[in-house]
């Protein structure tokens, strides 16, 4: 009876087994799959995929459970992308910094880091780089305010010339004649004063070479000596600081009868005639006093400026760049001497007298000495160029004129000056450029010419 019901009831477990066995293994598979899935969302494996770079790129990688933490401060992260962040900030802020000075009104754009920051991708579930990029982005936008302040200095910096206009100008190097210092004594004609007169000599044998040539001996050093010229109702008066030596006086009133008078100071303002002599003028050309050394622009051929002027000039063969290579030296060589300009602001020095072999080795002057030592430079290569002194909106001041023949644009310090058809004098100012000016704000400055040397 017992046999019987246990072989009745073996076969309903074998079938309950089989029924089961693979519901068991859907369950494994499951638990199984679980684990799996537990597994690849723990925390550590979350943060590895959603970490990004500095600019906001993804990095692929695990990360250590010690990055995890460091993540979380925000430190370590800016630390590793700082030199790649900084690059960009860069590079943005050096363009932003340009927009800014020529449209100052302008705002700085964000840069591309925070923009990316402050919107995240839609199927990012968690963005780590805004809560560390906007502690560092700040200093980004910050930059440009510095920027501005040393720009300005730049930004008056000549503007460019496109290649394609450079050689719209054709000026070739012509040499109009230069005459040195040297060259004073030729063709003497000498008239003389008597010793009561003064003891002065006028040689007039070099007029026609933009020059007369006069001599002091019986005015004593310590007494101011003037000397007035006059033609065609104009008239220039001149310091004669040197004794026993000839000093040229430019001839720049043209042609025909001048006079010449000498006084001998007596103190203060108070001056008395000592001699007074008429001549005749015949120039060998209107240019001529503008490539002549004359007490304005003195210089022979042994000067250290005209040597200079040789060296930066030799093989040019337009006038463009010859007058480009002086007037380059002179702006980026020379600085103002402010100590100068101040003793004869003071009226510390009542008489003063450019030198350009002085401005040339002490590598300083004011105005004056700018104007003069370019003119004693260019003249030396034949070029005509003219002292110009007179008010400008930011001053009394002194400045060159520049004659050039050809046609098409002066172009000098990549800046078109002005436009010559056939031959014309541009203005230049050295004094200003070597300040910082550009070629543009020189031009826009008012130069009212009062004497011409």
């Amino acid at each position: 009876m017992f046999k019987s019901t246990s072989a009745k009831q073996q076969p309903a477990k074998q079938w309950l087994f089989f029924i089961l066995r693979p519901v068991r293994t859907v369950w494994l598979i499951c638990l199984f799959c679980a684990l799996l899935l537990s597994t690849a969302c723990s925390p550590l494996h979350f943060v590895s995929l959603e970490s990004t770079s500095g600019d906001g790129t993804r990095q692929s990688g695990s990360l250590s459970p010690t990055t995890q933490t460091q993540l979380s401060s925000g430190t370590t992260l800016e630390s590793s992308s700082e030199s790649t962040a900084d690059t960009g900030t860069s590079a943005v802020d050096t363009q932003a910094s340009d927009t800014t000075v020529s449209q100052s009104s302008e705002t700085l754009p964000s840069t591309a880091g925070s923009s990316e920051a402050a919107t995240p991708p839609a199927n990012t579930t968690v963005k780590s780089t805004p809560t560390i990029k906007p502690t560092k982005k700040p200093a980004a936008t910050a930059t440009p305010t510095i920027k501005p302040t040393s720009k300005p200095t730049k930004a008056p910096t000549s503007t460019p010339v496109p290649a394609t206009q450079a050689p719209s100008g054709s000026f070739p190097a012509k040499n109009y004649g230069t005459f040195f210092r040297d060259n004073y004594g030729q063709n003497s004609s000498i008239t003389t004063s008597t010793a009561d007169e003064g003891g002065i000599s006028v040689d007039t044998g070099s007029t026609p070479y933009g020059v007369v040539l006069i001599r002091v001996d019986n005015i004593a050093s310590d007494k101011r000596c003037k000397v007035i010229i006059s033609a065609g109702g104009s008239s220039y008066q001149y310091d004669i600081l040197d004794r026993g030596k000839y000093v040229g006086l430019p001839l720049q009133l043209g042609n025909g009868s001048y006079q010449l008078n000498v006084y001998e100071g007596l103190g203060g303002d108070s001056y008395s005639s000592k001699w007074g002599f008429t001549f005749s003028v015949s120039l060998a050309s209107s240019l001529k006093p503008y490539t002549a050394s004359s007490i304005m622009s003195d210089f022979s051929r042994g000067s250290g400026c005209v040597g200079k002027a040789n060296n930066l000039c030799g093989g040019i063969d337009t006038s463009t760049g010859k007058v480009d290579a002086v007037y380059s030296w002179i702006i980026n060589n020379i600085s103002y001497d402010r100590a100068l300009a101040s003793s004869i602001s003071n009226k510390q020095i009542t008489t003063y007298v450019p030198d350009p072999d002085k401005t040339y080795s002490t590598r300083k002057g004011i105005c004056f000495d700018y104007a003069s030592l370019m003119c004693a430079m260019l003249r030396s290569q034949g070029i005509p160029t003219r002292l110009i002194v007179g008010p400008t909106s930011l001053g009394y001041h002194a400045w060159n004129e520049v004659f050039f023949e050809g046609k098409g644009w002066v172009v000098v310090a990549s800046f078109e000056w002005q436009q010559i058809d056939g031959s014309g004098w541009v203005l230049f100012d050295s004094t200003f450029a070597a300040g910082g000016m550009s070629g543009s704000e020189i031009q826009g400055t008012t130069h009212t010419k009062q004497k011409t040397y």
